[in-house]
């Protein structure tokens, strides 16, 4: 091959650089602010009226994603081309990981554990907007719950929209009819519950003339079996309260937590509960109740259709009741709050890069939580997947069931704000639930630790917390007595609560 001349060589070299030149010039004039009156600037760039494209990360709680029947009716609705990352329950904290150490991240990502190491780093650093400031701007996210965005913040600042959930749900579920059959009254103290459980247990409720019942049924979960709704019946703080200084101490430091404990123990002591409740799981706690064997169960109130639907066929005669009150020995009605939320939908700055299309997302999760989509991701479309009675209850359609489960059962992982334009037909338990899961919200106990951070926590939390929940178990069974049970609170603080303690106060005193 012939060598290219010099004057060629160049010639060749000027006119690369003429046109590098060029297409900088270009650049530099399209990114460049436009003069008032003059193009547009990367914020009026985002059409706010064309179709939203939105990826979004969102979890499966079920074995398939949902056909896509409900999903184009949203997308009508929403103006919006949802593009729905499905990623299995099992791998989420996984997936969630990967995109944050890759920055390969979508729009919206659904964050369930948002208090993870590489989470708040990420908070921390930027990475992610921070929504707090524009919340005001939008109807239905400006009426967000003030309790559960405190619940979700990092550092006072709120970076996603929570996944709502009731803040307690928590109560007493009982048989009715052995209420009757005994001639009582719904117990509306502890004493009186004590009460009810000794005659559930030793007046033969059920008139079999066998001794056959026991008054409680529990398992083994301190904190969404009957222990820790007891203990807020108590007055216990919820995980964490305030010392006479004014500083957090954790529930188990507290008079009420060893009342609670007390009370527990004498229902085993006079043979009031199963024996065998800390080894008892969830299933066996409820077939005790089901098949007519114990008569109060203490959690999660809406448990109470479950129980009386499955026992249907094993027990017809049953009739349940639930009710929320029970007054604590200084006569106040008090029970115990989860964080309200089950995560956030939050938004990466990486994929978001403008304030325009921020809000625009914004505005989609503000109109979700309208009626006419709202009841789409809950209950379907009507005269397909349910009906609607009255124009104030829904029924789903019995012979469209396989549909809906299909089409919009899945879509629970897209709901932010729990709305409930509807309520079920036909089942006054469960408007009794719905009535009285409402009212909790006038006597809830929160968590005033719920948005702190502790590092020692995260490490070392789960690990240090089984030293309280053996010792709380041996309590109440008689194996320990109050000085073995302060000696395990001790090798708590040794071992890493002291740390926790003074991290979580330092965490308060700085946002407070």
């Amino acid at each position: 091959m012939k060598r290219m001349s010099l004057a060629c060589r160049w010639l060749a070299f000027l006119s690369l650089l003429l046109l590098v030149v060029a297409c900088s010039s270009s650049n530099e004039g399209t990114s460049a602010p436009a003069e008032e009156g003059e193009g547009n600037t990367e914020e009026e760039a985002f059409d706010p009226d064309s179709p939203l494209d939105l990826d979004w990360m969102v979890i499966l709680y079920h074995q398939q994603p949902p056909k896509d029947t409900v999903i184009k009716e949203i997308e009508e609705l929403t103006n919006t081309n949802l593009d729905l990352i499905w990623v299995p329950d099992a791998v989420k904290e996984d997936r969630v990981n990967a995109a944050l150490a890759s920055g390969n991240l979508p729009k919206v990502i659904t964050l369930q554990d948002f208090r993870t190491s590489s989470v708040l780093n990420a908070f921390r650093s930027g990475q992610f907007w921070e929504i707090g400031p524009y919340l005001d701007e939008f109807p239905n996210l400006s009426e967000m719950n003030e309790t559960i965005l405190e619940n979700v913040s990092v550092d006072g600042k709120i970076y996603g929209i929570y996944r709502e959930r009731p803040l307690s749900r928590q109560g007493v579920v009982i048989r009715q009819d052995w209420l009757e059959n005994l001639g009582l009254e719904m117990p509306t103290n502890l004493e009186e519950l004590y009460e009810v459980a000794r005659a559930f247990t030793y007046d033969d409720p059920n008139g079999s003339g066998a001794d056959d019942t026991v008054g409680f049924t529990d398992r083994n979960d301190l904190i969404f079996g009957a222990f820790k709704t007891l203990a807020s019946y108590h007055g216990t703080p919820n995980e964490w309260g305030f010392d006479d200084e004014g500083k957090l101490m954790p529930e188990f430091m507290t008079d009420e937590y060893v009342e609670t404990m007390n009370y527990m123990k004498s229902l085993y002591d006079e043979g009031l509960i199963n024996t065998e409740f800390p080894v008892t799981s969830k299933e066996q706690q409820q077939e005790l109740f089901m098949t007519g064997r114990a008569g109060i169960y203490v959690g999660n109130m809406v448990d109470a259709r479950n129980l009386r639907d499955k026992a249907k066929d094993i027990n017809p005669e049953m009739e349940v009741a639930i009710t929320n009150r029970i007054a604590g020995p200084d006569g106040e009605d008090r029970v115990w709050a989860q964080g309200g939320h089950n995560g956030i939908f939050a938004i990466p700055k990486s994929s978001v890069e403008t304030e325009a299309e921020l809000k625009r997302i914004l505005a989609f999760f503000d109109r979700i939580a309208e009626e006419d989509v709202y009841n789409l991701m809950a209950y379907g479309i009507e005269d397909v997947h349910y009906e609607t009675i009255d124009g104030e209850y829904f029924e789903r359609i019995e012979e469209n069931l396989d549909d809906w489960a299909a089409e919009v059962q899945p879509l629970v992982s897209l709901v932010a704000r729990e709305m409930n334009y509807l309520k079920a037909y036909g089942d006054p338990l469960y408007e009794e639930y719905e009535r009285l899961t409402e009212d909790n919200n006038e006597i809830i106990v929160t968590n005033p630790a719920e948005p702190l951070f502790s590092p020692t926590y995260t490490e070392r939390g789960t690990e240090l917390q089984k030293i309280i929940d053996d010792a709380t178990y041996k309590y109440i069974l008689g194996e320990l007595d109050e000085d073995g049970f302060e000696a395990e609170v001790e090798r708590w603080l040794t071992n890493g609560g002291e740390s926790i303690i003074e991290e979580l106060n330092e965490d308060y005193e700085r946002l407070n």
